[in-house]
């Protein structure tokens, strides 16, 4: 009997077009450029896997599924993204953060029909961010930096809570950093906070507080000058609405995803990825570290908690060589440098970059 073939295990195009990340993306790109860049997307798979498959690994249709996404999408027109194995899951280095997929879906379809304007939209984000915080008033402009400058031209006294949002991380073990609710429920009169913070949404900043504050803000010229684009109102508020059910958000909105991944899975992923790793001859060893990673690194916060990281230790002629295909690859590996070791920290890698991790060291 004909000993079945490995390649018979990959899913059909037709199944993997199917697949809802894939079909996230299909709803972006026009049916055209979907037929271009999913063609002989199968049988490249075929070359580039057969090495892998031989060693019993073949990759879940998730997986694949986030590989032809990637195809469909097509290279990166503006800044490159990056797997984020540094650790840093948020903090100075990261102006912007992974939005939810409602907020994409949000941008996407507003930025491809014709829309009215007016305050309607801005006005929901307003009344919405209020209900969600119990603050008297709420004003949002178009980046953190104007925020604070409006209450300093004001000379007005308030909390710089760049990453305040609306669930504290000391719930999940991370460590504290006080909510916006919190902050107010102290006394706090005025806060301005950046969108793209704990909050999870885009970035703009926002200013909660007492209303006859807000109001000396809102009023003057430079805050009309200062309003955002409507595709970021947009995105605020259909990332706010997930906080509806903030039992269901940490599920839903990416910094949250990422912060609240179980120890367990992250231990799972490093052992995995550290066999995979560690069969390249041009490393030693690659070991599943646990270890206390800095989740938080901004200006006013450090905050540490347990994770679990691969701890790659390359041929010493090869470390170069290593540490350069990382920064090449596309997207880019970011990881933290240790002597002649490599880490990866695997609370900042989402899932679906695993696969990418182990190709950026074949």
């Amino acid at each position: 009997m004909k000993p079945e073939s490995p390649f018979s295990k990959l899913p059909s195009l037709s199944e993997l077009l199917g697949h809802p990340t894939v079909a996230q993306v299909v709803k972006r790109v026009n049916q055209t450029t979907i037929a271009q860049r999913a063609t002989g997307f199968l049988e490249e798979l075929q070359t580039n896997l057969r090495q892998r498959i031989d060693q019993g690994n073949v990759p879940s249709l998730g997986q694949l599924a986030e590989r032809l996404a990637r195809r469909l999408l097509g290279p990166a027109q503006t800044s490159l993204p990056a797997v984020n194995a540094s650790g840093t899951v948020i903090g100075d280095r990261w102006p912007a953060l992974p939005l939810a997929e409602p907020a994409v879906d949000e941008v996407v379809r507003l930025a491809t029909e014709y829309h009215s304007g007016g305050t309607a939209l801005r006005d929901r984000v307003s009344i919405t961010l209020k209900e969600l915080t119990g603050a008297e008033a709420v004003f949002v402009v178009n980046s953190f930096h104007t925020a604070c400058e409006l209450a300093r031209a004001a000379n007005l006294v308030f909390d710089q809570s760049r990453l305040a949002g609306l669930i504290n991380p000391q719930q999940y073990g991370l460590g504290g950093y006080a909510t916006i609710n919190e902050r107010l429920e102290w006394g706090t009169e005025l806060i301005v906070l950046d969108g793209a913070g704990l909050l999870g949404g885009p970035p703009c900043g926002i200013i909660v507080g007492k209303q006859y504050l807000v109001d000396q803000l809102s009023y003057s010229t430079l805050a009309q000058l200062a309003t955002p684009h409507d595709l970021t109102f947009a995105a605020l508020m259909a990332t706010l609405s997930l906080y509806q059910n903030k039992a269901q958000a940490v599920y839903q909105i990416p910094v949250w995803q990422l912060l609240t991944a179980p120890l367990e899975n992250l231990e799972q992923r490093a052992n995995r990825l550290a066999m995979l790793i560690g069969a390249n001859e041009q490393i030693i060893t690659a070991t599943p570290t646990h270890y206390d990673g800095l989740w938080c690194d901004a200006t006013d916060a450090k905050l540490t908690a347990p994770s679990w990281a691969i701890v790659v230790k390359p041929q010493p002629a090869a470390f170069d060589a290593v540490v350069n295909a990382l920064q090449e690859s596309s997207p880019q590996i970011l990881a933290q440098m240790q002597q002649e070791e490599i880490w990866l920290d695997l609370r900042g890698v989402f899932p679906r970059w695993d696969q990418q991790l182990v190709a950026a060291f074949e």
